[in-house]
């Protein structure tokens, strides 16, 4: 019995050490809409989360996302048009986004890609596509003309998001210049040897140790029951 509990033991270490390198964060991407008199209104609503009427989607990494929704269906004109990942700057700083294609009803919508804007447009930390905004900078330089935009039926948003996976701390300040050394050249005229070091990286839970470990604790375990009965 002792040996089997200790193969248990040995067990919940190597997934507690695995459990780090699969879990993913996960981000809320909300599409922000509304059309000339607010309805449809498909907005976030900062008071009150659980009365917004915004179409959202869960994001954990780099990737093409779509939305799509039923719910614009009757849409004539644009004040708002913007896809928000919220949050997401606050643990991966690196994050970009791109706006791929607009489709209403099931066919593309043309608009002018240099005009979209993107980052954290309103300082609160989320990633911003702002395709037009009544209230920001697309409304003098818009992307398309905005009461050319009627929905009947659905209307879809595909986006790329890219660097979440980079390193998740901000870029550190660039470092004062270390001082000249005594001798700048060796005594041939050379150059001198450069002894910089670099600073160690902080470095991951290792997936090779968890899947290593683990298939010999489990087949530990089977070789103690076997033997036990």
């Amino acid at each position: 019995m002792k040996k089997i509990l200790a193969v248990i033991v040995a067990l919940t270490m190597v997934m507690a050490l695995a459990a780090p390198v699969f879990a993913a964060d996960e981000y809320t991407v909300a599409l922000l809409y509304a059309d000339y008199d607010w309805y449809p209104n498909l907005m976030s609503n900062n008071e009150d989360p659980s009365a917004e009427t915004c179409p959202k989607i869960t994001i954990s990494g780099d990737g093409t996302y779509s939305i799509e929704t039923d719910a614009a269906a009757g849409a004539s004109g644009i004040m708002v048009l913007c896809i928000d990942i919220r949050d997401v700057l606050a643990d991966h700083p690196n994050t970009t986004a791109t706006l791929d294609s607009i489709e209403v009803d099931g066919e593309p919508f043309e608009f002018d890609a240099s005009k979209i804007l993107y980052g954290d447009i309103e300082d609160n930390g989320n990633y911003r596509i702002e395709i037009y905004n009544e209230y920001g900078n697309t409304k003098s330089a818009y992307p398309f003309i905005p009461d050319s935009l009627k929905v009947t039926s659905t209307f879809k948003v595909t986006f790329t998001v890219s660097g979440m996976s980079d390193a998740a701390e901000p870029a550190a300040d660039e470092p004062e210049e270390a001082p000249a050394a005594d001798e700048g050249t060796a005594g041939d005229g050379t150059a001198a040897d450069d002894n910089t070091v670099a600073p160690e990286e902080p470095t991951a839970p290792s997936t090779g140790l968890a899947f290593a470990v683990l298939p010999a604790a489990i087949a530990m375990a089977a070789a103690v029951i076997t033997k036990k009965h």
